[in-house]
């Protein structure tokens, strides 16, 4: 039965996915506020109130996901780069050399134009686009402009281009993918940090209304004994 429940399986009958939910919801993130004399606090707010800071905690934990990865998958590459002293195109050497002919997202990310694309270079890649930008200056002298010119984007051979970082590049790509820090247990902590803090938020949400209401009265009282 309680695979039944878990699958979504029964008819008629939350399952204990949503009866999760709901309990997390109405303990953690919801909202209940008093009445204020100075503050108002619509009920579309405090129910939408409870999901802006939720999604903002989702938000959060995606973001530390990424940079985890970043610092984990993509900078082992590129700490690897740098300590084989790649740092320079004649030093410049393949997936094979590197040990990465096998990592799919270094690969992904070498063939789009963020992250590696970015701070990694392409020997081979560099040298055809310097070809085809001598290709394009010799058909604009020849025609007069570029309109007509076109050259196939360079696909890169991950079996035989050789990749390295420029060396005025890599002390800043070095802290970049720092590797201090940015492990699983540090994602970890954040996804418990923002999670507490996202319920400590909701949980004492009336009592913050209850204190700025509190000193707009203290407030007004003393702009009533100034007039």
């Amino acid at each position: 039965m309680w695979l039944n429940r878990l699958c979504m399986l029964s008819t008629g009958e939350p399952s204990l996915w949503e009866e999760l939910w709901e309990y997390f919801k109405n303990r953690y993130f919801s909202i209940t506020t008093g009445d204020y004399e100075h503050i108002s606090v619509g009920s579309s707010v405090l129910v939408n109130l409870p999901m802006i800071v939720f999604g903002i905690c989702i938000g959060i934990i995606i973001a530390a996901a990424f940079a985890c990865y970043d610092k984990n998958r993509l900078g082992a590459f590129v700490r690897k780069i740098i300590r084989e002293d790649c740092l320079w195109p004649e030093k410049a050497q393949t997936l094979g050399e590197l040990g990465f002919m096998r990592n799919g997202s270094v690969k992904a990310s070498l063939r789009s134009s963020n992250k590696l694309g970015k701070v990694v270079k392409c020997v081979e890649k560099e040298a055809y686009e310097r070809e085809v930008e001598e290709a394009r200056a010799a058909y604009v002298a020849k025609t007069g402009n570029d309109k007509d010119f076109h050259m196939p984007n360079y696909r890169i051979n991950f079996d035989n281009d050789h990749f390295y970082i420029p060396y005025d590049d890599h002390f800043q790509v070095d802290i970049r993918y720092d590797q201090k820090g940015s492990g699983w247990r540090a994602f970890i902590l954040v996804v418990i940090v923002s999670v507490i803090g996202a319920a400590l938020l909701c949980f004492l949400l009336p009592d913050m209304l209850q204190l700025v209401d509190n000193l707009l009265d203290i407030l007004s009282d003393n702009d009533n004994l100034l007039k």
